[in-house]
C-alpha cells in the first residue's frame, strides 16, 4: 500500500490521540505490514519525531518491541511462514504504540490456530480511578516495640539499638551500621499500596520488599547462621560469608545460601512458593521434605501447600524480577493471579463476579492509574470492570 508522508502522518495522528476509525486503523496497519520491521520502524520514528516538538523516539523503545514482540510471534505461535506478513498487522499496532510512547504491550492469548489481535491505545474514560503509590509507607518495628513510618521521617539515623546505628538513607532504603553481641529483633513491613523498600543488613546483605510483603532480622548477626524470617515477596543480594550461611524462612520452608542473589515469592495466596536464583546457589528445603533441592542460576524451585518441592530448571528471570523494575510482567496468567498483584499495588480489593479463563500477556509500567491497566485488559473483550472506590469488580 502506497500512502504519501502526510497521509502517514495524519493516521499517525489520529491513532495516537484514539480518534483513528477501525478503517483509518487498518490502513495505517496495512501500511506497516506491508514492509519488514526496520524500515518500518524507521519511517515510525521520523514521524513520531516530527510530532513530538523535535523530541526524537527513543531506540530503546524499538529495542523492547523487537526483543518482547517481533521474536516471541514466531516461536511461541510458532507462526507459519505463509500467515507471517497478516499477522505482522497485529505486531505492527503494537510497534506504533510503543513507539508513540506507550511503553507498553499487550495482548491475549487465543484458541490454537488464531493469533493475538492487537490492542490499541487505551484512555480511561471513567471518573473513578486509584494511582499507583508514589511513597514508601513501610513501618519498620524496633525491638521495643517503637513504631516509626518511613515516609514520614526524614534522612539520617532513625534509632540506635546497642551498639547499631538504623539509618534512613536519602534515596530512602534503610541500613544498619555496626555490630553487637546482643540478638535485637526488628520487622520492616511493607503494606499493600507501598512502593518497593530497600533495606542493608548489618552484614551487607541488601533486601528489597515488594508491596504486602514483610521482613523480621536481627540488627546484628551472631552463631553460627544468619536467619531473617518473610512474608510476601523479596529480592537478597546476600553478602558472601562461608563461615555464617544465610537463611530465609517461611513457615516450615526454609532457603540457606552462602552469598548469592535470589528473589523469594512467599504470599500466602499464591498456590506456591517460589524461589528463582538469578546468581550462585541455594538450597531449597521444608520440614516434610528431607531432601532439599539445590537450584542453579536461571532455576525456580516451587514449594507446594503440603510441602513438596518442585524444580523448574529454566524460567524468564525479566518476568520474575519485574516487580522490582517498576514493571507489572504477566506471561500467560489468568485474571485472577493478575488480580492478586493488582490488588497489592493499587491497595484495593477484588470482587469476582465472573469466571474469565483467558490467558493474558503483558509487560506495563507499575506507575500507570489502575484505570488504564483495566482498560487495556477490556480491551481484549475478555473481561469487563467496574471501579467503586477503592474495591474493583471483575464483571461478565
Amino acid at each position: 500500500m502506497k500512502l504519501s508522508a502526510d497521509r502517514i502522518a495524519y493516521l499517525l495522528e489520529m491513532y495516537s490521540e484514539g480518534k483513528a476509525t477501525a478503517e483509518e486503523e487498518q490502513e495505517l496497519f496495512n501500511w506497516a505490514a506491508e514492509g519488514n520491521e526496520w524500515p518500518v520502524k524507521e519511517h515510525i520514528e521520523k514521524l513520531v519525531s516530527s510530532y513530538q516538538s523535535g523530541e526524537v523516539a527513543l531506540p530503546a523503545d524499538w529495542e523492547l518491541l523487537y526483543q518482547r514482540i517481533i521474536q516471541e510471534k514466531n516461536t511461541r505461535y510458532n507462526i507459519p511462514a505463509a500467515v507471517k506478513k497478516t499477522t505482522w498487522i497485529y505486531w505492527a499496532a503494537a510497534a506504533i504504540a510503543v513507539l508513540l510512547g506507550t511503553y507498553y504491550y499487550f495482548y491475549v492469548s487465543i484458541p490454537m490456530g488464531e493469533y493475538p489481535v492487537k490492542l490499541a491505545d487505551v484512555k480511561p474514560k471513567t471518573n473513578d480511578d486509584v494511582a499507583a503509590p508514589n511513597a514508601v509507607n513501610a513501618v519498620l518495628t524496633l525491638a521495643n516495640g517503637q513504631r516509626i513510618i518511613l515516609d514520614s521521617t526524614g534522612d539520617g539515623m532513625l534509632a540506635i539499638q546497642g551498639s547499631v546505628k538504623v539509618m534512613k538513607l536519602p534515596d530512602g532504603q534503610i541500613a544498619y551500621k555496626g555490630s553487637d553481641r546482643e540478638v535485637q529483633y526488628n520487622t520492616l513491613n511493607n503494606p499493600r499500596g507501598s512502593r518497593v523498600v530497600g533495606l542493608t543488613l548489618a552484614d551487607g546483605s541488601k533486601v528489597w520488599l515488594n508491596a504486602a510483603s514483610s521482613l523480621r532480622y536481627p540488627t546484628a548477626f551472631t552463631g553460627n547462621e544468619r536467619k531473617v524470617e518473610i512474608t510476601g515477596e523479596a529480592y537478597f543480594e546476600v553478602a558472601h560469608n562461608p563461615a555464617m550461611p544465610f537463611v530465609v524462612s517461611k513457615g516450615e520452608t526454609t532457603v540457606q545460601v552462602l552469598g548469592t542473589h535470589f528473589n523469594i515469592n512467599a504470599y500466602d495466596d499464591e498456590r506456591s512458593l517460589n524461589v528463582t536464583l538469578l546468581e550462585g546457589s541455594v538450597r531449597v528445603g521444608t520440614a516434610g521434605n528431607m531432601q532439599p533441592k539445590v537450584i542453579r542460576p536461571g532455576q525456580q524451585a516451587q514449594v507446594g501447600k503440603s510441602g513438596n518441592i518442585e524444580l523448574l530448571p529454566s524460567v524468564n528471570l525479566d518476568e520474575v524480577m519485574a516487580w522490582k523494575n517498576g514493571l507489572f510482567s504477566f506471561n500467560g496468567e489468568g485474571i485472577e493471579s493478575i488480580m492478586r498483584q493488582v490488588s497489592r499495588w493499587y491497595d484495593v480489593d477484588v470482587v469476582f463476579e465472573k469466571q474469565v479463563t483467558e490467558k493474558f500477556y503483558a509487560e506495563v509500567s507499575k506507575t500507570t492509574n489502575v484505570s488504564t491497566l483495566l482498560k487495556m485488559l477490556e480491551s481484549t473483550k475478555a473481561v469487563q470492570f467496574s471501579i467503586e472506590g477503592k474495591t474493583i469488580r471483575v464483571m461478565p
